[in-house]
């Protein structure tokens, strides 16, 4: 896999399974050590083939979309799904991010973002948010290089059997994410 070729374009309905299988493999890699290893290794595809499979394919619940990058072989390498106004202070929330695990440090994160503000538009003028756990630190590294404020210190929701600690990262001003710098 590589970044070469890569193509971004809208979610769809039909994506609902490649997205749970990827979203699986990247909580395995990042998550290992942090969520029980029982959960990771036995669970967490069916768990998130379910979710994805009633968000995408299910009635709609929220104004939400999602953007997927897949390389030239039309491999599904990163996601990100997006809920609109989410928060009435901290906006546009992204409710996932993710990137094949053998890609993470190449762009294709940054590109997603990016994708996810050109989607938003120029007049979208909401701060734009997500969530990372605590002990995640590669990823807090990430968001930290893209400008994101570490904000509100909380906890997820239970998954895997646990709740961890976890930061909000948010960008006030989305378009300085569409700069390269």
């Amino acid at each position: 896999m590589n970044l070469h070729g890569a193509t971004i374009r809208k979610m769809t309905p039909a994506d609902a399974d490649a997205i749970a299988l990827l979203h699986a493999t990247s909580w395995r890699s990042a998550y290992r050590g942090i969520v029980p290893d029982g959960f990771l290794d036995h669970d967490v595809f069916a768990e998130r083939q379910a979710v994805w499979r009633e968000r995408l394919q299910g009635p709609a619940t929220a104004p939400a979309f999602g953007i997927v990058a897949d390389d030239a072989a039309g491999q599904m390498i990163g996601f990100a799904y997006v809920l609109p106004g989410h928060d009435p202070v901290c906006g546009t929330l992204v409710d996932n991010l993710h990137v094949h695990p053998d890609l993470k440090g190449g762009g294709l994160g940054r590109r997603l973002l990016q994708a996810v503000v050109r989607e938003l538009g120029p007049a979208h003028t909401q701060p734009l948010h997500l969530w990372v756990l605590d002990q995640n630190e590669p990823a807090k590294r990430f968001y930290a290089r893209l400008g994101a404020e570490f904000i509100d210190p909380g906890m997820t929701g239970p998954f895997g059997g646990v709740s961890l600690p976890e930061w909000r990262c948010l960008w006030r001003d989305p378009q300085v994410l569409l700069t390269d710098a």
